[in-house]
């Protein structure tokens, strides 16, 4: 499990850069009520099986668990979906490297062991891909980073030698690309993939790059690029949050938590109005956030931007760790 203390400089990090930022709250509701507000919301969500499905079943439910945990709240719904996630594992189904990395985030974020879970040994199964240069075999940079942060979840501190290779990884822009291939560290062409660059539309994503920074934060990495102005060169000029990539700038409640996320992790000051470009999405009676923006207005409530968006929202990079106590409070069906 994490150390305690990195848990606890994580913690302190985020308050500070919470109280200097709290001035700007929407209508005297604090982020922490915010937090409870949008597990109620999940609560409301969750299955007879204690899966909470947004994207996917097992991967969505993992994340839940992490946002349940960052707010503190309902441990009976948490219980639900570590038991889930259990029986998942237990059956044979988590069985890629980064359902296995977000499993361990979740065991180990709820106080269970990611290396006897499930009848397995789910931390290994992800180490024991590891080649000698540090990449996790037929990982994404994305699993990549996710793997690192696994890691670092039950050791408290970063493999080395893999959050060397995550380094190696970025992009000359600053950012880091989701699925960038690698051929013998000869790719420089901005990223794009060797076997068919035409068709590599995305490139680097602040998604993956805010992953791969808080992965790689307890090496204190020295970048050959600027990761921090690759990410303000992202920001949503009208609605001050973040998009995914180049051609999808508009301010989503995912990526925006991560890149908060990320600049927490490293005591960064948070760019102008970020945070409540985040608050902004957030539906205050029935607990949900919206995804993003359509026509100047708030898409649908969701349920998978609900949970991208509580740890953002509270400034807890991963991984982390803490106790659960006590009822979110109940909130109305959003309409």
């Amino acid at each position: 499990m994490a150390s305690t203390l990195r848990r606890v400089a994580i913690l302190l990090c985020s308050l500070v850069v919470a109280v200097a930022t709290s001035g700007t709250a929407v209508a005297g509701i604090v982020d922490q009520t915010r937090a409870e507000r949008a597990v109620g919301y999940l609560r409301s969500q969750q299955q007879p099986k204690g899966s909470i499905v947004a994207f996917s079943a097992i991967g969505s439910t993992a994340d839940a668990v992490l946002a349940i945990v960052a707010a503190g709240v309902a441990p009976r719904v948490l219980d639900d979906a570590v038991a889930y996630l259990r029986r998942q594992t237990k059956k044979g189904n988590v069985n890629t490297t980064g359902l296995r990395a977000k499993v361990v985030l979740a065991a180990e974020a709820s106080g269970r062991d990611g290396t006897s879970f499930g009848g397995h040994d789910v931390l290994g199964e992800i180490t024991e891909t590891e080649l000698p240069n540090g990449r996790y075999s037929g990982a994404t940079v994305f699993d990549q980073a996710l793997s690192v942060l696994a890691g670092a979840a039950h050791t408290g501190t970063a493999d080395p030698e893999a959050a060397a290779w995550l380094l190696s990884a970025q992009c000359p822009d600053g950012g880091w690309e989701f699925a960038r291939p690698w051929k013998d560290g000869r790719d420089n062409d901005r990223c794009r993939s060797i076997a068919d660059p035409a068709s590599d539309f995305f490139r680097s994503d602040t998604n993956t790059t805010a992953y791969a920074l808080m992965a790689m934060e307890p090496t204190t990495p020295s970048f050959a690029h600027d990761p921090w102005a690759y990410l303000l060169s992202r920001i949503d000029p009208e609605f001050g949050g973040w998009g995914y990539t180049f051609g999808f700038r508009t301010t989503d409640a995912n990526s925006t938590a991560l890149v908060l996320q990320a600049y927490t992790a490293f005591g960064q000051a948070l760019p102008a109005g970020s945070l409540d470009a985040l608050r902004a999405l957030h539906h205050g009676r029935c607990g949900a956030f919206s995804y993003s923006w359509s026509g100047g207005r708030r898409t649908g409530p969701d349920l998978g931007a609900t949970i991208g968006a509580i740890p953002g929202l509270l400034l807890l990079p991963f991984p982390f760790e803490q106790g659960v106590a006590g009822a979110p409070p109940d909130v109305p069906n959003c309409r």
